[in-house]
């Protein structure tokens, strides 16, 4: 019907927003039309049919019997309109594809001539850059060939003005020459009266001289032999200073030595070798003697060796110099400044150097 039609129109009008939907909508439309204005025709004289039986009897058989075809017609209308719009559907889908098709077609041309134009633009770019460098080059070969042009030129003006001063220096020489020869002969004259004199006055200066020297002599011997005195003396009093110190050294080390010693065996079995001293037993059988012994007994000498090394120890901490300011800043932070420097490097040598560096470094600016 043309209800039917309009609505159909109206559904793919609106719904449909690519202009190959709606050039296919309109296709349909053109060949929908006939059918449409036979069916409006034969609605219509149904219609009036229907209203000319309502006055009589004829009017309502007339009505029966377009009924069944009314029925029919309907059933053929909306069967092809199914059809028709099976086929716009179709239609409309193969013209998407196609119009995304020609879409992609396009786009990949426009890329390519986009591609092809980048590398033309590059391809000129690059000609532009070697002629560019080719003219820089011939400059640049046009500017040395005038430096070399400039100093030969130089060179060459140099050259005569050289050869021109050593003309006139040679003139000068020859003139200088002959004066000197003149003044050569005056004074070779005067040299030979003056030789003459001088052998006189060297005579005296010499006998003079033999004096003075034979005086020297006898004061340099008697320094030097008060020198030598002096060293030796000097080397004799260096050497029992010397000796003094190592003496000195080796009696405080034995002050020391006894001191500790003085606290007495710090072990069980030393302490009861001690005590079994010049009985008449060797080293053996105080062993042998030692490892006899009960456990109260090896329990007093242990005992008793503990104490002895506590005396020990502490005797031996009362001969240390007590610790200085920078030592006991050193053993309070090098060991962070140590693990720091391992951060750094994986060498512990270079680790330590840079430890103590940084060390020494604080203690600076804390004083």
């Amino acid at each position: 019907s043309k209800a039917t039609v309009s609505v159909l129109y109206c559904f793919l009008h609106h719904t449909t927003k690519m202009n190959s939907l709606r050039v296919a909508t309109r296709t349909t439309l053109r060949a929908f039309a006939p059918l449409a204005r036979v069916t409006g025709l034969d609605l219509m004289q149904v219609r009036t049919k229907v209203t000319a039986a309502k006055k009589g009897k004829a009017a309502k058989k007339a009505v029966k019997v377009a009924a069944p075809k009314k029925a029919v017609k309907k059933v053929a209308a909306k069967k092809t309109v199914k059809k028709a719009v099976k086929k716009v559907a179709v239609k409309a889908k193969a013209a998407k594809k196609a119009v995304a098709k020609k879409a992609a077609v396009a786009t990949k041309k426009a890329a390519v001539a986009k591609k092809r134009v980048a590398v033309a633009k590059k391809v000129a770019a690059k000609k532009d850059k070697i002629a560019a460098k080719k003219a820089a080059v011939a400059a640049k070969k046009a500017k040395a060939a005038a430096i070399r042009q400039r100093a030969a030129e130089r060179a060459r003006a140099k050259k005569a003005a050289a050869a021109k001063k050593r003309a006139a220096l040679k003139a000068k020489a020859a003139k200088a020459k002959e004066a000197a020869a003149k003044k050569k002969a005056v004074a070779a004259k005067r040299k030979e009266a003056a030789k003459v004199k001088a052998l006189k006055v060297k005579k005296i200066a010499a006998k003079k001289r033999a004096a003075a020297a034979k005086k020297n002599a006898a004061l340099k011997a008697k320094a030097a032999k008060a020198r030598l005195a002096q060293k030796k003396a000097a080397a004799k009093a260096k050497v029992q200073a010397a000796k003094a110190k190592v003496a000195a050294k080796k009696a405080d080390v034995k002050v020391k030595k006894d001191k500790i010693k003085s606290s007495g065996p710090v072990t069980a079995q030393t302490l009861f070798m001690q005590q079994n001293k010049g009985k008449g037993m060797g080293l053996k059988q105080m062993h042998e003697k030692f490892n006899a012994l009960g456990a109260a007994e090896k329990k007093a000498l242990v005992d008793q060796a503990k104490k002895n090394l506590a005396k020990r120890n502490e005797i031996k901490q009362s001969m240390k110099k007590p610790a200085s300011k920078y030592a006991l800043f050193v053993k309070k932070n090098f060991p962070a400044a140590y693990q720091s420097a391992l951060k750094q490097t994986k060498d512990r040598k270079e680790a330590f150097r840079l430890a103590t560096k940084a060390v020494s470094a604080q203690y600076k600016q804390s004083q």
